[in-house]
């Protein structure tokens, strides 16, 4: 069940517009005339808080934001804004962080729009205090045990699947076997304990060892045989105990060898336990083994568990050294894992150039351009040291992207008022099809095309007899499923401001569905079957380049997902 909870009061606008140029042919400024006031206040005592901190940003400011504090009697007042679209954050210790408009868990905030001389004013929040899940962790013999990984987790579309990530930061048990784990949204999760830790016993006369498999509430290695947990806004689930379960632990064996075939001698093949969600990702290090000079490697006393083996080193290519990694998965469930083979490589590498079809005849900055590479699978990243140039796109528009290792999809970071076009490879448009290459080849004469004539498509939310309404969510999707993948370019979400109008930027050209829920989860729009589910309710239009079509929409009445 999901909690609902008002973030927002209603807001009050004052001042007038006068002779200001329409936003979309203004150039970006750093400054402005107008001004965002409100005041925060605690949920559950109505007090003022203080020392809340508001974030403000929009495009018009570029890459920065403005950021301020509350006062003692909980106000605020963000001055000198210039005219635009708003996403205000605000965030206190010990209570949930929501966005301006966000009426529930999860939701997107909503766009504050905001004119030249403007004051916008009584744009205040009401904070809840956050959800906590606590407990204790046990062993095998009931006694507590310290220093165990407990986290909370949930259930999103990620990566292709639907799959449970971690909902917030980890923490550790005390030496009472205590844990809180904080800062949670109202709703479902799951507990999750790890212990890196093994010990030796014997059995029928010999040696065994065991240690902790991943152990989910309350008491089972699988997700699927896990109890789920379920908390209301600043409720705290407590006595949320259970204990670890033991396994034979494994050892693992293989062989590490460079691209050109040379034993990693001396090396480290690393083993770790990753974490990762659409916002968090966490690699908790393991054993380790070393490479001997004939290029085998051995870890002995491997916990069961899920677990990325990896290792790295640098060949000689002329007068520099090019860094090379090589990473697996394994599952260990208390059976020897034999003959892993791992063989190091720097990656595939893209180049090109990019183009910039302007209308405005104004030069291309270059600088706010990245180009990037997907990767279609990211459990197989064994990432390589870090290179500020990776993607940089020079100022005569050329670039390069490094280290991409299996398929992947291109991609460019552009500014607001540039939008990818398409992505061309000797003449065949790649732009949403996942390029794979051997390692250490360059995938070269790739053409990345940018334009400032981009598609617009915007409407007023109404209800069902007409009134407009300023809540609900616009979900727009391409008609063909095909196009229905994670953070693709042809699905797009949108949340109405104040007035109950929506705008979306940028979708490439072609054929759409439009639909209007009073809510759903951010990012919940990544799965397709979310999407399948919806759009026997979807209103259908087109969009040519350039095109600014008008959309209207009544909320329509689906099942939370």
């Amino acid at each position: 069940m999901i909690a609902a909870f008002v973030i927002v009061a209603a807001q009050i606008v004052t001042g007038v517009q006068q002779g200001s140029p329409p936003r979309d042919a203004r150039p970006p400024s750093q400054t402005g005339t107008a001004a965002i006031r409100g005041r925060v206040f605690a949920a559950d005592t109505g007090r003022p808080l203080r020392r809340a901190r508001i974030t403000v940003s929009a495009p018009e400011l570029g890459t920065d934001s403005r950021q301020i504090s509350t006062s003692p009697d909980g106000k605020y007042e963000i001055k000198d804004l210039p005219a635009g679209r708003y996403t205000v954050t605000v965030a206190r210790s010990g209570y949930l962080t929501l966005r301006y408009g966000q009426r529930r868990p999860l939701e997107q905030g909503k766009p504050l729009q905001v004119l030249d001389r403007q004051l916008v004013d009584n744009v205040d929040f009401t904070l809840p205090r956050m959800s906590l899940i606590t407990g204790r962790v046990f062993d095998e013999a009931n006694e507590p045990v310290s220093a165990v990984q407990v986290m909370a987790m949930r259930t999103v579309y990620f990566e292709g699947r639907r799959r449970l990530v971690p909902a917030a930061g980890f923490v550790q048990t005390d030496d009472a076997g205590q844990y809180r784990l904080l800062n949670l949204n109202p709703g479902t999760y799951y507990v999750s304990a790890q212990l890196r830790e093994t010990w030796t016993v014997t059995e029928g006369g010999a040696p065994q060892t065991l240690g902790y498999a991943t152990t989910y509430f309350a008491g089972t290695t699988t997700a699927t045989d896990a109890r789920r947990v379920t908390v209301g806004v600043g409720q705290e689930a407590s006595n949320t105990d259970f204990a670890l379960i033991p396994g034979r632990a494994a050892t693992i064996t293989g062989t590490a060898f460079d691209s050109r075939g040379t034993p990693l001698a001396g090396q480290s093949v690393s083993l770790g336990q990753e974490s990762r969600g659409p916002n968090l990702n966490f690699m908790f290090s393991s054993n380790s083994g070393s490479v001997g000079a004939d290029g085998t490697f051995t870890i002995k006393n491997v916990a069961p568990g899920e677990y990325k083996l990896a290792v790295g080193g640098a060949i000689d290519k002329g007068p520099i050294k090019i860094q090379e990694r090589a990473a697996v998965p394994i599952v260990v469930n208390g059976v020897d894992v034999d003959n892993v083979s791992l063989v190091t490589s720097q990656g595939w590498n893209a180049s090109g150039q990019v183009v910039v079809e302007s209308s405005s005849g104004q030069p291309p900055a270059f600088t706010r351009v990245r180009v990037q590479g997907r990767l279609m699978q990211p459990e197989l990243d064994p990432r390589l040291p870090p290179n500020a140039d990776n993607g940089r796109v020079k100022d005569d528009g050329t670039f390069g992207v490094t280290g991409l290792f299996g398929p992947a999809l291109l991609r460019a970071t552009t500014p607001d008022n540039l939008v990818l076009k398409a992505i061309l490879h000797n003449g065949r448009d790649i732009t949403d099809v996942p390029v794979e290459m051997r390692s250490g080849e360059e995938l070269s004469q790739v053409q990345v095309i940018l334009t400032d004539r981009m598609t617009t498509v915007s409407g007023q939310l109404t209800d069902a007899n007409g009134a407009p309404i300023s809540d609900g969510t616009v979900i727009v999707f391409a008609d063909d499923a095909q196009k229905w993948m994670e953070n693709s370019r042809f699905v797009r979400s949108a949340r109405p401001d104040q007035e109950g109008r929506y705008q979306m930027k940028g979708l490439p050209p072609g054929e759409y569905l439009a639909v209007a829920v009073d809510y759903v989860q951010d990012g919940m729009w990544n799965d397709p079957d979310y999407l399948d589910s919806i759009r026997r309710h979807a209103q259908r239009f087109s969009l040519g380049e350039s095109d600014a079509r008008t959309v209207g929409l009544k909320i329509t009445a689906v099942d939370a997902p």
